[in-house]
């Protein structure tokens, strides 16, 4: 599978804090602090791109939002690796 820089890092960045929520403002600071400082603020366009990028990891990984096997989406907070079960 590939993934692009990005969405290894998100990747890396929800592995890194396990099934603690990572906001989506929180995964764009993270993801910006390896390229230059923005001073803490992140634009709606920013939080939309982190969206955009988690659901072309999830298509990559084969998972989904209404039944998440890796990547679960806490509504209104951002994302956290999904529960182990069974499946995976």
């Amino acid at each position: 599978m590939q993934l692009t820089r990005t969405e290894f890092d998100l990747l890396q960045a929800l592995m890194e804090a396990g099934r603690v929520v990572r906001s989506t403002t929180g995964l764009a600071r993270w993801l910006h602090a390896r390229e230059y400082e923005t001073g803490g603020f992140v634009s709606e366009s920013e939080e939309r791109a982190i969206q955009v990028h988690i659901a072309n990891l999830r298509r990559k990984l084969g998972d989904s939002a209404q039944s998440p096997r890796w990547v679960e989406t806490v509504r209104g907070v951002g994302y956290r690796l999904a529960a182990k079960t069974s499946e995976n």
